[in-house]
């Protein structure tokens, strides 16, 4: 298995909303975990693996045809499936996995913590109302967000994955750099102790993204 470290920087005020609702607080907190400290229980904003796969998978389909990747363009696991019966399974299911393959994923994505534990700033934000373009009556809603250059980190593993599909996970985190995450973030992204990585992509056209994501985009 190989592994590489991963970063990722907010470049403007960054929200991954949380999808537990809360009796008090903002109504789209940033997502938290509990932890005991010192017999009490508190809380810590992460960006869960999940969500960070979930972006990348998203970012890969985007791209994956200009350069020469398949895609099945699909969500739902019974049109994965369909797809993949008719065209054979895509290259980004592949490298994220599907549902119904009964394989796991050659990707393991863990979840991504700040060093510190950074402060947070609610801001009210409102609702258009798509038929008026106006703000929606009673559509007040606030979001908790990190403020910029909030630097969680984390690592990717994959299992045997070829060459040419590592291609396709480069092209992924580098669109992510230009797109959106979380709750209409955009976020900068950097690998780093990825020496075997760099060993096994020598030679490939796919080495001048790796170098490239060898540092911050957005400085």
């Amino acid at each position: 298995m190989m592994r590489l470290s991963v970063k990722v920087r907010t470049i403007g005020l960054g929200c991954v909303g949380w999808g537990h609702p809360i009796a008090v607080g903002p109504d789209i907190p940033f997502n938290k975990r509990a932890f005991l400290d010192r017999g009490n229980l508190s809380y810590e904003v992460y960006i869960p693996g999940s969500t960070l796969k979930g972006a990348l998978r998203s970012s890969a389909s985007r791209v994956s045809k200009p350069y020469g990747f398949t895609s099945c363009g699909e969500i739902r696991p019974e049109k994965i499936d369909e797809a993949h019966r008719s065209n054979g399974v895509c290259d980004v299911c592949r490298l994220f996995g599907h549902p119904k393959s009964g394989e796991q994923s050659p990707l393991i994505v863990s979840d991504l913590v700040p060093k510190k534990q950074p402060e947070t700033i609610e801001l009210t934000r409102t609702r258009i109302d798509d038929s008026s373009l106006k703000v929606a009556e009673g559509a007040l809603f606030t979001i908790e967000y990190v403020y910029p250059k909030t630097v969680f980190e984390g690592t990717i593993s994959f299992l045997d994955v070829e060459s040419r599909l590592l291609g396709l996970l480069l092209l992924s985190m580098a669109e992510l750099r230009l797109g959106r995450f979380g709750r209409g973030s955009m976020i900068d992204l950097m690998i780093e102790d990825a020496k075997g990585l760099r060993d096994k992509l020598d030679g490939t056209a796919w080495l001048p993204i790796f170098e490239d994501l060898g540092g911050w985009l957005w400085e």
